[in-house]
């Protein structure tokens, strides 16, 4: 299993994970980031939605529960 696979299951066993383990599968994921002050802006060309995270040891709740439905729009499952 990878690194990336192995992250991606912390998140949907319910594990916390940090910014830069989600700003590492986000790119994985081929998503665009842009910085505007201290947010970190995760765009990706023909993928509606866009991913706001801020720099912290630990994503809040709805920071994973929002990376959780990217995975899942991915064809991640469970």
């Amino acid at each position: 299993m990878s690194k990336i696979e192995k992250l991606i299951s912390k998140i949907f066993n319910g594990s916390s994970i940090s910014y830069d383990d989600a700003e590492r599968i986000l790119l994985y994921l081929n998503f665009d980031l842009d910085v505007t002050g201290s947010h970190h802006i995760f765009r990706k060309r023909n993928y509606s939605k866009t991913v706001s995270l801020k720099r912290r040891p630990q994503l809040l709740a709805y920071q994973i529960k929002d990376l959780k439905q990217v995975l899942l729009d991915h064809n991640y499952e469970k």
